[in-house]
């Protein structure tokens, strides 16, 4: 679940595979994205919050506009479940987290995948950039932490 930075809107990813937009002053639901097959385990706003990332059990994580109520670019990549997703706060680039036990950098404006860590040895559960954005945290199922350094390539 994230607030919307703009607002009075909640946006929530679901077990029945969509992503919701709520109006919280109302209690409404004011747009249902339906484009996952699967569970959505995690969403996140990019900086601006015209944009929500979801990841999922399908193995995707898909940018969607919200402003058109479109997916804007599918993310394929993982060839397990999509656990966590996170936007740099200082850029368009996005993390993935999978239980394929990999990190995934993503150029999200044209959709590729410009960056692969290697190194967890259960399934990677979480990840979240410094505020500053020049570090990633993942943690995985062992109970691991692990931080990566994105200025000096470690």
């Amino acid at each position: 679940m994230r607030f919307h930075p703009k607002g009075h809107h909640i946006l929530t990813g679901s077990g029945d595979s969509t992503v919701k937009v709520w109006d919280f002053v109302h209690s409404t639901c004011t747009f249902t994205f339906k484009d996952h097959r699967q569970p959505v385990w995690s969403i996140d706003l990019n900086r601006t919050g015209d944009y929500v990332a979801s990841g999922s059990l399908d193995a995707t994580c898909r940018l969607l506009d919200i402003n058109i109520g479109k997916c804007r670019n599918v993310f394929r990549g993982h060839v397990d479940s999509v656990t966590s997703v996170h936007f740099q706060p200082t850029s368009n680039i996005l993390a993935t987290a999978s239980a394929d036990k990999t990190l995934s950098l993503w150029d999200a404006r044209v959709g590729l995948c410009i960056q692969t860590f290697y190194g967890h040895l259960g399934a990677v559960t979480g990840c979240k950039f410094s505020p500053k954005g020049d570090r990633l945290s993942s943690c995985d199922a062992t109970g691991s932490v692990k931080t990566w350094d994105l200025a000096g390539g470690r």
